[in-house]
């Protein structure tokens, strides 16, 4: 864990350059682990993805609410609020719509992109988290956060708090990049903004270093 106090904010206006589009979809089973075979289909019909500092989100997962989940089996059933969401430049998201009545190819998996739901801006909350970063497979936590608060540095951002969770594997088409998720407190609205527009470390299009707003960090002290 990494913990310092004093934070100090600032007033500014959100900016529209790189936003959240999500789309409503359809699909009848899809595997758990997904991030490679959902790039893959994306860039088929997207393929100016790799040339853009974009990112892809997983399509979520669930407890409960409208969710049926086979965990022991490596897969799950997307329910009709599951959805589609992508971060690219606010100039993209005209072209990104193209996806709309188009049917991803996952191999032995199928996602039909119904329509457009939204693009919003993103947050300056001060606690963002990432459910991935990409890290060694046999990294310590200490060094998993040494490595975060290096790029975070990097950034221009002064790490004030931050925690790392649980990790994972992500399986692509001849490896697995192994990750950890991070959850970066205190953050000022510029740093809050910055680290979601840039992100952290690589394979982005894979879910990595994606930051998303939490609510506060009560549940993790306690």
């Amino acid at each position: 864990m990494f913990w310092q106090e004093d934070t100090k904010e600032e007033h500014f206006t959100l900016p529209e350059t790189i936003q959240e589009v999500s789309f409503k979809i359809q699909s009848k089973i899809l595997p758990m682990d997904h991030s490679f075979l959902l790039a893959q289909a994306l860039i088929k019909h997207l393929p100016w993805l790799v040339e853009t500092n974009a990112g892809i989100h997983d399509i979520g997962v669930a407890d409960g609410n409208g969710w049926e989940q086979n965990k022991d089996g490596g897969f799950y059933y997307p329910s009709k609020r599951s959805k589609l969401t992508l971060r690219i430049p606010f100039e993209r998201i005209e072209e990104v719509k193209e996806l709309i009545g188009k049917t991803l190819d996952l191999g032995d998996y199928q996602v039909k992109v119904v329509k457009f739901i939204n693009s919003k801006l993103l947050s300056d909350m001060p606690v963002l988290f990432a459910k991935q970063v990409a890290c060694e497979k046999n990294m310590s936590e200490d060094d998993f956060l040494q490595l975060c608060f290096d790029q975070l540095s990097k950034l221009g951002i002064q790490v004030k708090k931050m925690m790392a969770g649980l990790e994972h594997n992500i399986q692509t088409d001849n490896n697995a990049i192994h990750t950890r998720s991070l959850m970066v407190a205190d953050l000022t609205k510029n740093e809050s903004i910055l680290l979601q527009e840039q992100g952290l470390g690589d394979h982005r299009l894979l879910g990595c270093g994606l930051f998303i707003p939490q609510k506060g960090i009560e549940t993790i002290e306690s």
